[in-house]
């Protein structure tokens, strides 16, 4: 069963007690796992009990958000490429693509032919 999170009150209590006792190097890592909250809320509460000094809370904040961007694009791109797998049979020119003659060059429906622009979402048809 998941760890439930605490009330954000509750655990700040407990996070400075926590805070003073912790020795390691990793504290937000450790706050993490201790508390069950992800890095963004990690990061805030140790500012906020000031576990965490304004200069080193302001450069883990934005290694958080190039993180969370980072994992976007990839995310968006891995959206992409899927797509263009599931859609091989469409290009610019074809709406569906039957085949491909001898020399290569394909044949089928073009989206003029359906009445469609191209990549045009294909439920607008009746």
């Amino acid at each position: 069963m998941a760890k439930r999170t605490p009330p954000k009150a509750q655990r700040l209590t407990k996070a400075r007690q926590w805070a003073l006792q912790y020795d390691g190097q990793h504290i937000v890592r450790a706050y993490r796992k201790r508390f069950g909250v992800d890095w963004m809320t990690a990061i805030k509460d140790l500012g906020e009990i000031g576990a965490l000094d304004h200069g080193k809370l302001l450069q883990m904040q934005q290694q958080e958000h190039e993180r969370l961007e980072l994992l976007r694009r990839q995310k968006e791109e891995r959206k992409a490429t899927e797509w263009l797998e599931e859609h091989k049979d469409q290009s610019d020119q074809f709406f569906f693509i039957v085949g491909y003659t001898s020399g290569g060059v394909p044949y089928g429906v073009t989206w003029e032919e359906m009445g469609l622009e191209p990549w045009e979402n294909s439920a607008d048809i009746d």
